[in-house]
């Protein structure tokens, strides 16, 4: 992509525009960036979406039986029949899982890393409803697709990170309105926060739908530990710290900086390996938000999906899939990442990687597997990790 070519998502601006002066620097108001787009679910239809038993939902009701009242899903018809006229709000995470066709807002921001992708939150809101003013540690886009919306926004450096007591939401408990931060959003407007933002929403109307799509921001500390963690899988036990003795020490009980230089180097061997990073970064940032869903197929059904795929079928790609790749030129090899898994190939089939991260649909009608002897196996894994799955038969 031309980083120099306006976009639509962000009404004309480019995207090195966007990196260069707001992404994770300032807020910014984008009027109409959305406003080509179908509205992909209504609000009953977000509301059936909430009663499912797989779905994480919640509703938050400002006076309810406590301030701040918050509800747990999956919800039934009768909670919704007893919620108040006005002010409350219910928000359903990853909307994207299950509905296809939020798939055309996220690829619109494809102009940034498709892996940094966390979910697409659907908010529905009654006249008045709100969350409270709060901050978030990652950069969101806040989507409005129906109805009308008040963003009042605060710099890090305009709160306290303080929050009400005794409720069981992260609610600031200081929030003076910055009138130079006070926007209105209609449908078809978008609201982009980075990190740490605070951020209080009103909806001013009962047709208040607001899709937040957020982006991963694994803290330094998670990749610390992860990468440590898989540094230890492969280091032998009998590698140990074994400093040169100097040839003279002032004293016996002295820590020298020799002995320092020589395990801060012996570290740093070890991390300095864009391999190992690279496995570290791909595998966590492709795991699935709800592994407990992508569940791996067994040898008879990895068969039968596979016969599919040789014959020709249709097959797409779930909305919990999370695909991404590193080419290391350096060793001539491209390694695939696919819901928390890896798979290492040669470089030269990076044009075939790119192709199944860049496509929602797949026609394997001219699938010839001969091409490349790691084509089988890389289609087992896209078809184990269900990656990619058969498009179901329409009944006759």
């Amino acid at each position: 992509m031309n980083i120099d070519t306006p976009l639509t998502i962000l009404a004309g601006m480019s995207a090195k525009t966007f990196y260069q002066e707001y992404w994770q620097k300032k807020p910014l108001l984008i009027r109409g960036g959305a406003k080509d787009i179908d509205l992909p679910i209504a609000a009953d239809e977000l509301a059936g979406l909430a009663m499912e038993d797989e779905v994480e939902s919640r509703i938050v009701i400002e006076q309810g039986e406590t301030p701040w009242q918050l509800l747990q899903g999956p919800f039934n018809e009768d909670t919704f029949a007893t919620l108040p006229e006005r002010e409350w709000t219910l928000l359903v995470q990853a909307v994207d899982h299950w509905v296809p066709e939020v798939q055309t807002l996220k690829e619109r921001f494809h102009f940034l890393p498709s892996w940094r992708v966390d979910d697409v939150m659907v908010s529905y809101a009654t006249e008045g409803g709100s969350v409270g003013p709060h901050y978030d540690q990652y950069d969101v886009f806040l989507v409005q697709m129906a109805g009308k919306r008040r963003w009042q926004v605060l710099a890090p450096e305009q709160y306290q990170d303080s929050n009400i007591e005794g409720i069981k939401l992260h609610i600031l408990d200081n929030f003076d309105v910055d009138p130079e931060q006070d926007y209105e959003l209609e449908a078809g407007d978008i609201l982009y926060l980075p990190p740490n933002f605070a951020h209080n929403g009103r909806a001013l109307d009962s047709e208040c739908m607001t899709f937040s799509v957020g982006f991963r921001a694994p803290s330094v500390q998670a990749a610390l530990q992860g990468i440590t963690d898989k540094l230890c899988e492969d280091i032998n036990e009998k590698n140990r710290f074994a400093a040169p003795e100097p040839l003279e020490r002032d004293h016996h009980a002295q820590i020298q900086n020799s002995d320092i230089e020589h395990l801060r180097q012996k570290l740093l061997t070890l991390i300095d390996s864009p391999t190992e990073l690279a496995n570290w970064l791909g595998e966590t940032m492709s795991e699935s938000k709800y592994p407990e869903y992508s569940a791996q197929l067994n040898d008879e059904e990895l068969a039968e999906t596979f016969a599919q795929a040789q014959n020709g079928d249709t097959f797409i790609r779930p909305g919990d899939a999370r695909l991404c790749y590193y080419l290391n030129d350096a060793e001539s090899t491209c390694t695939l990442y696919c819901n928390g898994n890896a798979l290492e190939l040669d470089a030269d089939l990076v044009d075939f990687v790119q192709a199944i991260c860049d496509q929602e649909e797949f026609d394997f009608s001219g699938l010839d597997l001969t091409k490349h002897p790691q084509l089988p196996d890389t289609l087992r894994f896209l078809l184990q990790h269900q990656a990619i799955v058969a498009l179901p038969y329409e009944d006759e």
